[in-house]
Formats: C-alpha cells, sequence, structure tokens
C-alpha cells in the first residue's frame, strides 16, 4: 500500500532521514522504533506533507502507487483523513478547547463528504475508537476529558473517514499502563478489521504487544528490519539490542 524509497529528509544542514526505505502492507501493523531525536516523527511528516517550510525531501513516497512528494497542498488534502489518517503524539495540542468533541470530530468527516451524516459518522467512529458513552463524549469539551480519552477522540477523528491507512506517533506516551492497553488493543482491532497501521514508538514493550514487523531507526537511519519475533528473539544490530534490553 505504501512505499518509501530512499527518503533524505533536510532542515537546513541538517540531514535528518538519510536513505529511509520500507514498506506498509495491507492490514499490519509496522512498529518504527527508535529514540526520540531519532527521525521516527519526521518520517509520518514526510508521508502527510506537513513539513515545516523549508524543509527539503528527496526520494519516494509512493501511496498506492501515486507518488506523493511534490503534491500540491489541494492534492495532499483529498488524502489526509480520506486515504491517510493520522494520531498526533500529543492530543491535548490538536483539540480545540473552544469546542465540543462532536463538532471536531464532524469536521473531519465534512471536509470530505459534506454535512449529511455526519454527526453518526461522529458518533460510530467514537465508538470504534472504544468510547462507550459516545453520545456524552460527543457533547463534552476536550478539558472534561481525561488523557486516556483525549487520545480515543484523536483516533476517533483519524478514523471518521474510514482510511485504509493510519499513522499513529506514540500513541501512548503520557498514559498508564492501562489506558495504555486499551489503545494498544484497540489498534490491534483496527489492523484485524483491515487496517494498515504504522505505528511509532520508543518503547520496546508496546512494539512486543501489537506489531507485526519493526523498523528499528537511529540518527536517521534505518539499521534493521524484521518481523517481530524475529527482531526481539535474534536481534542483528547491537542497538536493537540495546534498545530491547532497557524494556
Amino acid at each position: 500500500m505504501l512505499e518509501v524509497h530512499d527518503l533524505h529528509l533536510y532542515y537546513g544542514q541538517r540531514h535528518i532521514l538519510k536513505g529511509v526505505s520500507f514498506s506498509v502492507k495491507e492490514g499490519e501493523i509496522l512498529c518504527i522504533m527508535g529514540e526520540s531525536g531519532s527521525g521516527k516523527s519526521s518520517i509520518l511528516m514526510s508521508i502527510m506533507g506537513l513539513l515545516p517550510k523549508g524543509a527539503v525531501l528527496r526520494g519516494s513516497i509512493r501511496w498506492r502507487g501515486k507518488e506523493l512528494i511534490g503534491l500540491s497542498e489541494g492534492e495532499y488534502r483529498k488524502i489526509r483523513g480520506r486515504e491517510i489518517g493520522m494520531v498526533f503524539q500529543e492530543p491535548s495540542l490538536y483539540l480545540d478547547p473552544l469546542f465540543r468533541v462532536g463538532s471536531q470530530v464532524e469536521e473531519a468527516y465534512t471536509v470530505h463528504f459534506g454535512k449529511k451524516g455526519a454527526r453518526d459518522r461522529a458518533v460510530q467512529a467514537l465508538k470504534r475508537a472504544g468510547i462507550q458513552d459516545a453520545e456524552r463524549i460527543y457533547r463534552a469539551y476536550p478539558h472534561q476529558l481525561s488523557g486516556g480519552l483525549k487520545q480515543r477522540v484523536c483516533i476517533a477523528m483519524a478514523i471518521v473517514c474510514d482510511p485504509p491507512l493510519l499513522l499513529a506517533d506514540e500513541p501512548t506516551t503520557a498514559l498508564d499502563l492501562t489506558v495504555q492497553k486499551r489503545i494498544l488493543h484497540l489498534l490491534r482491532s483496527l489492523r484485524d478489521e483491515g487496517k494498515s497501521i504504522l505505528l511509532v514508538t520508543h518503547d520496546p514493550g508496546v512494539v512486543a504487544e501489537c506489531a507485526d514487523r519493526v523498523l528499528v531507526i537511529k540518527e536517521g537511519e534505518v539499521l534493521e528490519e524484521g518481523d517481530v519475533f524475529r527482531i526481539f528473539d535474534a536481534p542483528q544490530h547491537p542497538y536493537t539490542r540495546q534498545l530491547i534490553s532497557t524494556s
């Protein structure tokens, strides 16, 4: 579904991504694992076309055969949300405190499909994101929600248009262990529905919990790639062994 080949990213003189290549298959969870500052989030932002002004991106990012690098902003808007959804790392930064949850989830839908049926789709998305009392949360403001609920709302926003690919940037950071397990269970459920998920994390425990395949990255370079059992049972690179030993 997604093919990234020889991806290089520059912020001025800084070389952030250095020849990154990988693919994401249909119905799998690919985890990108590495320490903070390794370039993991930059990969997701490159795919979504959300890099800061002045960034230089080279290489190839093909989504279902379509090259994304060089797309106009108008063309990218047709893809974001509808074909590729994204769950950002800190939900409080992406939820507007002035608007109710429901209107924010609806907005992600109406951009692509119009207002008809938007409320029902928003409530349905909240339920799919594991929110049992979806009607109440629909009417709530973000400040009235716990961190775990805010993250689920952000997942609802990412899946309301039913995109086949979901990008998730550290979706369990700063959540307690119980909530973290629920979020990971939700991601596995989405995978079982046929969704593809590209999950960024620094936590080997998260990788072990939900990954099908693993990409290990350090300082913008891919060091190792393999299925989750091979990576944990027989890691080839010393850096991979170091990451796993800290879990």
